[in-house]
């Protein structure tokens, strides 16, 4: 009986044996972040995408089943069974390969290389992109591996990137935008190196980096699906820089550009200055010619109120107003601490001595003119 029960737990051990053996001949997992192909005596019989929308996966499936119409027999093309997501699969045992590709976005980092731009010069382009297996079978028919996929971008990629680099400028490629790019209107003047100011031409954008690495994105996919399955979601600059030879003629340049900047900005400044000075001089002769103007209206009517005046005082007593501009033309004429001698004979004498003098400079005429 122990005997018989040992023979038993032998064989179902054997037949569990045999059937996680058989199990894992027929049967294979595809995980989240992989893309499977398998293939039956090298024949593609059963391609697995990512988790892909509906309508992706239609086009997805029309493009896997176009390359197997390339590449094998009608019949064996009617057959290819395409799927997607992932899970548990099943194959034939023994006869059906797996081959396994990543379902990731992955990254592709060129090496720098020279590219000659449509001014004539030179870059040294470090650049990358971000690259993801949209048709695992092309893939596997082109490149197969992942080190050969890169090595089919690094010329795709390169190739886009001189062709659109190619057309474009210097500043374009640095820049995005025109922003910050406007010099004032100056005057013409004469420059050190013999140039006007309003001469000054500035470059403009009409595409930028972001339009031409967009460009260079579109081309690189573009290519890159139809010849290895590839799909190229951003190509980038991540440096570009001058050539050591061309970094003292560029920044003689730059240097000369930015020096007729400033003088357009100086002769803007000095434009302005003389048009403020301008209108302040005009103003202020405006102001003075006004004030002028009044000082003169207002001595005539202070010269004509006082010929009033003496007209009213002569025409009232004409003795006295004889008399007092006598004194005044005495006190005037007579220097401070000198002696006036006046004859007996003179018109001043005879004032002095008339009644008018005597009645109002009852006082010697020594106390009247000073000693």
């Amino acid at each position: 009986m122990g005997r018989s029960l040992g023979c038993i737990i032998n064989v179902l051990v054997i037949v569990l044996i045999v059937g996680v053996i058989v199990a894992r001949a027929c049967a294979f997992i595809v995980t989240e972040r992989e893309q499977a192909v398998v293939t039956r005596l090298s024949k593609p019989v059963h391609v697995i995408v990512g988790d892909v929308p509906d309508d992706a996966f239609a086009q997805l499936r029309t493009a896997i089943l176009q390359t197997a119409q390339r590449t094998e027999t009608a019949a064996e093309a009617s057959g290819l069974k395409v799927s997607r997501g992932a899970g548990l699969y099943f194959k034939m045992p023994f006869l059906d390969t797996v081959e396994k590709f990543p379902d990731v976005l992955m990254t592709y980092d060129a090496e720098p290389e020279s590219v000659v731009l449509a001014d004539k010069k030179t870059l040294v382009v470090d650049n990358f992109a971000r690259w993801h297996i949209e048709n695992p079978l092309l893939f596997r028919i082109s490149v197969r591996t992942i080190t050969a996929a890169k090595g089919a971008l690094d010329d795709t990629i390169y190739s886009a990137v001189r062709e659109e680099l190619g057309k474009c400028n210097l500043v374009e490629v640095i820049r995005t935008s025109n922003a910050n790019m406007e010099a004032p209107a100056a005057a013409p003047e004469e420059g050190p190196e013999g140039v006007e100011v309003d001469e000054i031409a500035f470059e403009r954008i009409t595409r930028g980096r972001e339009e031409i690495m967009d460009a260079v994105t579109k081309r690189s996919d573009d290519r890159s699906r139809v010849q290895y399955g590839i799909r190229v979601v951003d190509v980038r600059i991540k440096r570009a820089e001058l050539l050591p030879e061309n970094f003292e003629a560029i920044f003689g340049r730059m240097m000369a550009e930015r020096s007729r900047i400033s003088k357009a900005y100086r002769s803007e400044g000095q434009k302005q200055a003389d048009i403020i000075e301008g209108a302040t001089d005009r103003e202020v002769q405006v102001i003075l010619a006004n004030a002028e103007r009044d000082a003169a209206k207002l001595r005539g009517e202070g010269d004509a109120e006082a010929i009033r005046i003496f007209a009213e005082a002569f025409s009232a007593n004409p003795e006295l107003y004889t008399f007092m501009r006598s004194l005044e033309v005495m006190e005037e004429a007579t220097p401070p601490g000198s002696e006036l001698l006046i004859g007996l004979d003179s018109g001043i004498y005879s004032l002095l001595k008339s009644d008018l003098g005597q009645t109002k400079h009852p006082a010697p005429a020594t106390q009247l003119f000073g000693e």
